[in-house]
């Protein structure tokens, strides 16, 4: 009994996630609510909330990138840099920079949308790296960046 309960609370404490950095991604294609999916529902109604007319739905179109870290030193300031390429932009890299107060843990958000996504086209490659003042801690990419 004691083994069962042994990897019973192991297999609860590997659950939890460990990682210091993470990224979720959304790409929010149609306006029309999704039927079969609850979570992309949910993400959907979260992005187009407020976007009454026709033209402002439009404009919520796009890549959206969650993006939250933990475990860090929190003396120093947060830097995320965002660096992408674009269907139309070829193997031109656009970089976006956040520079955040000192945190042990937060979350942001980076977004192309509206103009950009409709000039541009969708986000082909993507990579993010985590600084803790001028430190690397993270870096996570997608799996077409080179």
């Amino acid at each position: 009994m004691r083994v069962v309960l042994a990897l019973l609370s192991l297999a609860l404490a590997s659950c939890g996630s460990s990682e210091r950095f993470k990224v979720r991604q959304f790409h929010l294609r149609s306006d029309t609510v999704a039927d079969g999916n609850e979570f992309i529902r949910a993400e959907m109604n979260k992005r187009l909330y407020g976007a009454v007319t026709e033209e402002a739905r439009e404009l919520r179109k796009g890549h959206f990138y969650a993006v939250r870290w933990r475990k860090l030193s929190g003396n120093r300031p947060v830097k995320i840099v965002f660096e992408y390429r674009q269907q139309s932009t070829g193997a031109r890299i656009t970089k976006m920079t956040r520079v955040l107060p000192p945190s042990p843990e937060g979350r942001t958000e980076f977004q192309i949308t509206g103009s950009d996504y409709y000039q541009n086209g969708r986000v082909l490659a993507w990579r993010m790296t985590l600084l803790d003042g001028s430190e690397v801690v993270s870096r996570k990419q997608s799996f077409l960046w080179d």
